[in-house]
């Protein structure tokens, strides 16, 4: 079972925004080599829900000039989920009816569903690495069933068929629960950064969709292991079991995306590579 803490300085932090100046909207949080925009719901900003404010290949989670989620179909969500039923936040939905406030280098969603109350906090911690934070508190009765989900769509890499491909690897689970999304040496890391025991939580590579949340309880009992690789348009996400919040109890949730661009050498090599097939192509057609 995931280890529950009561996370006061988090939650005293957010308090404190939440009763300040911030004004709630879609909050930019950028270094000037890493960028995200995360909309009300907690989720990042997309070209579907919001195509003023996203155009398609404008930043909603972007590195080093490279766009891994406004291109093509763009998805990211969380997906909530007790015995009571489930609330899945995509694509600009909000069924949570959370709120993003922005505070310098920091952005909080605050949430709410019944005698829940959520506060996530995302915040850029390194030059290459975006940290999400969630604390879920149970303010009534014991809760069974919980488990959080979060992932997204890695379209960094458009091949030259267009499909937005990537090379998606499962790094590992438990604890160190990470799946990386690469294509030319752009990649991105989605790993767990919470303390729990092994069987508590999950990275999971969708091998049908690109484009539609997970059921943190399919990634849960997929049994992808580390090593477990596919290349293609998948989503990848990461899976949390909770098991029973009781009363009055906070489960703290923890992951972070970290980023990773080519080497100077690498380039060289992915330009020849492209080169090579460029001229296979040609070869082709002229027979």
């Amino acid at each position: 079972m995931l280890k529950k803490k009561i996370a006061i300085t988090a939650l005293t932090a957010a308090a404190a925004l939440l009763a300040g100046s911030a004004l709630a909207a879609t909050t930019t949080l950028s270094n000037g080599t890493l960028t995200a925009r995360i909309n009300d719901a907690g989720t990042f900003a997309d070209s579907v829900s919001d195509p003023a404010g996203s155009p398609d290949g404008s930043p909603g989670l972007s590195y080093g000039g490279v766009e891994f989620v406004n291109r093509g179909t763009p998805m990211s969500w969380y997906w909530f989920q007790n015995s009571a039923g489930d609330s899945v936040a995509s694509l600009g939905g909000n069924p949570l009816s959370a709120t993003t406030y922005g505070a310098g280098p920091l952005a909080t969603v605050s949430m709410s569903f019944g005698a829940l109350t959520f506060v996530q906090t995302i915040a850029i911690t390194a030059p290459n690495v975006l940290s999400v934070n969630v604390g879920i508190t149970n303010n009534g009765a014991d809760m069974r069933g919980v488990r959080w989900g979060v992932g997204f769509d890695p379209d960094q890499g458009i091949s030259l068929g267009g499909g937005f491909e990537t090379i998606n690897t499962i790094l590992g689970q438990g604890t160190g629960a990470a799946v990386v999304a690469d294509y030319g040496g752009h990649s991105v890391t989605l790993r767990n950064t919470t303390s729990a025991g092994a069987s508590s939580i999950a990275a999971y590579i969708d091998p049908f969709s690109c484009c539609s949340p997970v059921d943190p309880l399919t990634a849960l009992s997929a049994g992808q292991s580390a090593g477990y690789n596919l290349f293609g348009d998948n989503s990848i996400s990461l899976a949390y079991d909770i098991g029973t919040l009781g009363a009055g109890q906070t489960a703290s949730i923890g992951y972070e995306y970290v980023f990773a661009v080519p080497e100077p050498g690498t380039y060289g090599m992915l330009l020849a590579g492209l080169g090579l097939i460029g001229v296979m192509v040609r070869r082709r057609t002229a027979a």
